[in-house]
């Protein structure tokens, strides 16, 4: 029998600056409708870095996308709503969405080098971006002073020499920075940053996410970080948010996840970490792959085909639930702690 817990309450806080709810997102192929996102259910709050974290395919990368109004043609949004500041964007017009964005979130993409122009020097990339989204006329002096302004924030040394480099004369972090000062250059409110140390060395990843992270605390900015790395997301984050196949599994303070995983599907992440002490004999997998998100007959649970705690009733609907102190999770069974019991 499954566990008889409270249903949880709206999970955006009345002052959340993003707030998604239950949305749900197809994509048309050739070989069948892809049903990539359903019900997500996920906010940000001003000042608060989010970690929205799960494995490859299971939605993150989409989340964003839909957030930023940059779905791609095939991509079918079939219901939800998705609130910024209180204005919605769902069925927004494209001229109020580029308003939105740039102006007010702004996104790091991830494999910065790639994303970049390559036959652009920085200075026309940025003033590209700053034209773009400039709210008053600003002169070609004006521009130039943002610019290297912009170089400053994000500790590009020698920035006048920096401003004529091409991409490919730059390190990957240095190219990074590049994208982070796009980022920032018309003061959003909002970063979403999609595995933005991809590809780079350790010690650059932790430059570039204390950097932004210093940054985020600096001006309040919310960030929602995309990545796979739970060892990066229990460094910088404050809350985290689990994906798998298209659904948010469990969303909880980064100290009550990490400590006490509600979901099997977010303890399974949290073993198959490999620790300095342990060997790789001793790495502990998650069974099974993703279910094939082309299928009209999803499960309710779509992780119940790899779940070692599935019963037949998790084939049916399974809401979201609360187990206290901020922490949901979307399971007829989860793991709960003891003293959570108590209460």
């Amino acid at each position: 029998m499954a566990n008889t817990l409270p249903q949880a309450s709206s999970p955006a806080s009345p002052a959340a600056l993003l707030d998604v709810d239950r949305l749900t997102v197809d994509f048309e192929t050739r070989s069948g409708t892809v049903h990539a996102l359903d019900q997500v259910t996920l906010s940000v709050r001003r000042g608060e870095v989010v970690a929205l974290v799960g494995e490859s395919g299971s939605g993150k990368s989409v989340s964003a996308f839909a957030i930023m109004g940059i779905l791609d043609a095939a991509a079918k949004v079939r219901g939800g709503s998705i609130r910024f500041d209180g204005m919605e964007l769902v069925g927004a017009s494209e001229r109020d969405l580029r308003q939105i964005r740039g102006n007010r979130i702004a996104m790091i993409f991830q494999s910065a080098r790639s994303a970049l122009n390559p036959i652009q020097t920085v200075a026309a990339t940025l003033t590209d971006v700053i034209r773009a989204h400039a709210r008053t006329n600003m002169t070609d002096a004006d521009v130039r002073e943002r610019m290297l302004e912009l170089l400053r924030q994000v500790r590009i040394t020698d920035p006048e020499r920096r401003l004529q480099a091409y991409p490919y004369e730059l390190s990957g972090g240095m190219c990074q920075r590049i994208m982070i000062a796009a980022a920032l250059a018309c003061r959003p409110d909002m970063i979403i940053a999609d595995e933005p140390t991809t590809g780079l060395d350790v010690t650059t990843q932790s430059a570039v996410m204390d950097l932004l992270t210093e940054l985020s605390r600096e001006r309040g900015l919310a960030m929602l970080l995309v990545t796979h790395d739970l060892a990066l997301a229990s460094e910088y984050c404050d809350r985290v948010v689990v994906m798998h196949a298209g659904h948010v599994v469990e969303s909880a303070p980064r100290d009550v996840f990490f400590s006490h995983p509600a979901h099997p599907y977010s303890s399974g992440l949290l073993r198959a970490i490999p620790d300095a002490a342990d060997s790789i004999d001793a790495l502990v997998t998650l069974r099974g792959s993703l279910p094939d998100l082309r299928s009209d007959a999803l499960p309710g649970c779509r992780f119940v085909a790899r779940c070692e705690r599935a019963q037949p009733d998790c084939r049916g609907p399974v809401a979201s639930v609360s187990l206290g102190l901020g922490h949901d999770v979307k399971c007829l069974y989860p793991l709960v702690r003891e003293d959570a019991q108590a209460a």
